[in-house]
């Protein structure tokens, strides 16, 4: 008789539960009306002109070199035949030459790039840079 009785609720159960899932399940079709006051659409507008004004953010660049100017357009010249969608930007900062690779928005965007970029130059390191806007 308890087992027949459990066995009730637990049909029961499963039934409600199934009963729950199929009624979250179900969608109304509506519309959305969004209204904007003049004030906010001035405020977009003054936004929009400013960020015409900016020509550069903080980003992060790949080092993969530093040292000797004739190396440094050298491995410019062999990571350029690897990696051709990538931009590359020589840097003179004395004594040094730097190969810097990337216009990262994001230190993950930077971390997973270097991921491909480090079996080829295993030195290459994430530097926070400035990225210029073209």
């Amino acid at each position: 008789m308890l087992q027949k009785s459990k066995s009730k609720w637990m049909i029961c159960l499963t039934f409600l539960t199934f009963l729950g899932i199929s009624a979250m399940g179900q969608t109304k079709e509506g519309s959305v009306r969004v209204e904007t006051s003049a004030h906010i659409d001035e405020m977009l507008a003054q936004k929009k002109e400013y960020n015409k004004s900016i020509d550069s953010f903080d980003g992060y660049k790949i080092q993969i070199y530093y040292g000797t100017e004739k190396k440094c357009y050298e491995v410019k010249e062999e990571f350029d035949l690897l990696f051709p969608d990538t931009e590359t930007v020589i840097i003179f900062s004395t004594p040094q030459w730097k190969l810097q690779v990337g216009n990262y928005k994001t230190r993950l965007e930077a971390d997973h790039a270097i991921v491909n970029i480090k079996k080829e130059y295993p030195a290459a390191i994430v530097l926070a840079s400035e990225i210029e806007i073209k």
